[in-house]
């Protein structure tokens, strides 16, 4: 009989995560531990997965921060010090709530060699940069090695990343086309689609359908306070938001990817996936303080959340 740990991951998340500050007009917060990878692994791994991370950090990240890892379990082999920086994010909401995200310090890209071998035979792989720092090369080699493999464009020009498409490559998005295709899994918030593919004339619940329409198997659009759109190769649907006190919206698009993610693996379902991931958001948003181990859900929680809402697939 195999020990736990020699069983392959669940999922593994590859990304910078950050030691970031969060301002806001009337408050700031920080600095806490960010980045798309860093909520997904924790939220994924207080959900029941068994999670590892691909990240460089540099001398100036504090060991206190990392300590969200620890306390759900989080495997990081692949966590490894390089160089005096982190990356290092300042993250401005104005009042609107729209946001600004500035890097003051970055560190190095990620490449295939920094993955521990053991983990390319996770059975999912989720990749969300803050800015770039998983380039298309990379992703080609990873993609003959990794199973089902998760991409967030947030960080591929979307809304996180420090540069965006022109006016000439929102018309015709030759490159994004073909990022698309490398993945099984694809998710953008409407934010980073404005920043994509420029002004959103079509309705927004149709945008997933052309991720599936370049090649990937799932394509999911998080619409904030309208829920998310999701394309699969066989149905489209809408699922709404669920209904609660907002106190802190950073994270929310991370929460639906980790909850999405840990769900389908379970049950091959994306309807039933996409419920569960919009419960994962509504319980993150409705705490802050960044990457922590007590704002994060645990399944019960997530179920006894979904019980007191009427679900489609009931």
């Amino acid at each position: 009989m195999d020990r736990p740990n020699d069983r392959p991951l669940d999922i593994v998340m590859a990304s910078h995560i950050v030691r970031e500050m969060i301002c806001f007009p009337e408050r700031e917060i920080g600095p806490v531990l960010g980045g798309p990878t860093a909520y997904c692994a924790v939220i994924a791994a207080k959900l029941g997965a068994r999670v590892g991370i691909v990240t460089p950090v540099g001398d100036d990240m504090p060991e206190a921060l990392l300590a969200p890892f620890a306390e759900v379990a989080v495997d990081t082999r692949g966590l490894y010090r390089v160089g005096p920086h982190s990356t290092n994010s300042l993250l401005l909401y104005d009042a609107r709530g729209d946001k600004q995200i500035l890097y003051p310090q970055r560190a190095p890209a990620i490449r295939l060699a920094d993955f521990p071998p053991a983990y390319l035979e996770a059975r999912a792989m989720h990749i969300a940069p803050m800015d770039y720092d998983v380039d298309v090369e990379t992703l080609r080699a990873l993609r003959t090695h990794v199973a089902l493999l998760s991409g967030d464009l947030g960080g591929y020009g979307g809304a996180h990343s420090s540069t965006h498409p022109d006016p000439r490559e929102q018309r015709d998005p030759k490159a994004l086309r073909a990022l698309v295709g490398l993945f099984d899994i694809v998710r953008a918030s409407l934010e980073d689609c404005r920043h994509l593919l420029g002004e959103i004339r079509d309705a927004p619940d149709t945008l997933p359908g052309r991720f599936v329409d370049w090649g990937a198997k799932i394509g999911i659009v998080t619409l904030g306070d309208q829920g998310a759109a999701v394309a699969t190769r066989e149905s489209t649907f809408t699922v709404p938001a669920l209904p609660g006190k907002v106190v802190d919206t950073t994270g929310a698009g991370d929460s639906f990817s980790a909850g999405f993610l840990v769900e389908y693996l379970r049950c091959g379902d994306a309807l039933r996936a996409a419920w569960f991931a919009i419960a994962v958001a509504r319980h993150v948003i409705g705490g802050t303080g960044g990457v922590v181990a007590r704002r994060m859900p645990t399944r019960s929680d997530i179920e006894a959340l979904l019980t007191s809402h009427p679900q489609p697939f009931r």
